[in-house]
């Protein structure tokens, strides 16, 4: 008795279905999560140094200049007595050397400037939730960061030499990397900044400029610190919530998806699989089958459907179709090339367009990696679209893009001519354009000039750039050298 064939592996299409529902739905619910987060972090952030931002200000506003220059005057003059060795920076906080330096500025914190500005600070500390509050002093040449009044905790405060845990007047760092780019911003201070240190977590710090002065470098600055942790604990509990609620909708979503495809699907194909079983059995009362199927889904499973029932009633013309064929693919290859020009070709301008340009890039970078590739870029630009179109509406602004267009035409009789963009035009020379490319640059910027006399008054600027092997390595680097030259003269353009 023969045995029966094993059935391989099969993968059946509920399965399939199944599995592609579960996917999709995990990865839009994935991406929701992601694109809420991102979202969500950024509005939070942008709040926080908006806030800092706004702090920092009315701190720089709320002190007293003129007592903080006597603290900055009175603790760099004691600074400037002590011996290098002996200066110690706050990496060493805590031990005995860094303590005995910053005994030497005991005297600072005696001083009625110092314990008035601390007074202000301490006042706008407390109606605002700020971590940290401080003023610096910025040694540009020696690129050293002091303290000069911390409110960060101001321990005992019957005790002018108690400090508590706050940066006492005299304690410096070395200026980080963002310190040093205050030189370039100094009329800013320094840029909102967003950390998350283990001691401290989530920190966003700004500095704004309280006094400088550019003779001896004296830049003086008021610090905000404020904390981020209770609202990114508050944000990550969010995102959780949000990723359970989109995970069950989620499942509920391709549970009903699965149940749909199972009837409207699922079904209709075991019915045409079974017909076609029966068909294939060979019974002469078999040969209409499909005649009898019943099925209306109004989709590709219908017309399956229904092409099973043309094969049969078709079956007996199949050679004569095959005879045909040859006349209909001719016929299909000649309306491939009517599209294809259609496909290339700028509706308005009846330029070729960027999908033609894209395929000309590639037949030049095949030459260039031949070694046999010699022609030039024109970038060409229409100033002032925008202005038009916004100004005298768009009928106006095509007129302008058909008139600058014919110019190019004109110009550039040789060359290939694309428009890339609303008012961007690209040319590739090549052959005799290629050889008078300066020529051709000129005679175009010519008529562009001549055309400010002229009822439509026609604006724009060119930049042109020739490929050379030593420097370019594909058209893009040309095209972007071109770009360049033409950005070069639409400002000089602009400034006249």
């Amino acid at each position: 008795m023969e045995g029966k064939k094993k059935r391989g592996f099969r993968f059946p299409v509920w399965a399939k279905t199944l599995v592609v529902l579960i996917l999709s739905v995990a990865t839009i619910s994935v991406v929701a999560v992601v694109i809420s987060a991102n979202n969500l972090r950024r509005v939070t952030r942008e709040h926080y140094i908006q806030k800092a931002t706004e702090l920092a200000d009315t701190l720089v506003a709320h002190v007293d200049h003129d007592k903080v220059l006597a603290i900055k005057d009175k603790v760099y003059q004691i600074y400037q007595t002590i011996p290098e060795d002996e200066r110690v920076e706050n990496s060493e906080w805590g031990s005995e050397a860094w303590e005995t330096y910053l005994h030497k500025f005991d005297e600072v914190g005696a001083m009625p400037e110092y314990t008035d500005v601390l007074s202000q600070i301490h006042e706008l500390h407390e109606v605002n939730n700020a971590l940290y509050m401080y003023i610096s002093y910025a040694d540009i040449n020696e690129q050293r960061m002091f303290y000069l009044v911390d409110d960060s905790d101001p321990g005992d405060p019957a005790d002018p030499h108690d400090y508590g845990d706050q940066c006492r007047p005299g304690t410096f760092d070395y200026f980080t990397e963002q310190d040093k780019g205050i030189v370039s911003h100094l009329d800013t201070g320094f840029l909102p900044e967003i950390t998350n240190m283990p001691e401290y977590g989530y920190l966003v710090s700004i500095g704004r400029p309280l006094y400088y002065n550019e003779t001896d470098n004296t830049y003086i600055c008021g610090m905000v610190e404020l904390s981020m942790n209770e609202i990114v604990a508050e944000e990550n509990n969010d995102i959780r919530n949000l990723s359970l609620i989109l995970a069950a909708l989620g499942l509920g979503v391709a549970f009903i998806g699965y149940l749909m495809v199972l009837l409207v699907v699922i079904r209709p194909i075991r019915i045409l699989t079974k017909t076609a079983n029966e068909y294939t059995e060979g019974n002469n009362d078999n040969l209409d089958k499909f005649a009898k199927v019943k099925i209306r889904t109004k989709d590709e499973i219908e017309d399956l459907a229904n092409s099973m029932k043309k094969m049969e009633a078709d079956i007996n013309h199949y050679i004569d179709d095959l005879l045909s064929t040859t006349t209909k693919l001719e016929g299909a290859e000649k309306k491939a090339d009517e599209l294809k020009y259609i496909a290339d070709r700028d509706a308005l301008t009846g330029l070729m367009n960027k999908r033609a340009y894209f395929e000309k890039e590639e037949r030049l970078n095949i030459d260039i990696k031949k070694g046999k590739a010699k022609f030039a870029v024109s970038m060409i630009d229409l100033n002032d679209l925008k202005v038009t179109n916004d100004t005298q509406g768009h009928e106006k602004g095509d007129i302008l893009i058909v008139a600058v267009s014919n110019i190019i035409k004109k110009v550039f009789a040789l060359s290939s001519v694309y428009r890339i963009g609303g008012d961007e035009f690209v040319v590739i020379s090549e052959n005799e354009d290629y050889k008078n490319i300066q020529k051709l640059k000129n005679l175009f910027m010519a008529i562009i000039n001549q055309s400010m006399n002229d009822e439509i008054k026609v604006s724009a600027a060119i930049g042109i750039a020739v490929f050379n092997p030593k420097e370019d390595n594909n058209v893009e680097d040309v095209f972007k050298r071109a770009d360049i030259e033409m950005y070069k003269m639409k400002k000089e353009m602009k400034s006249k």
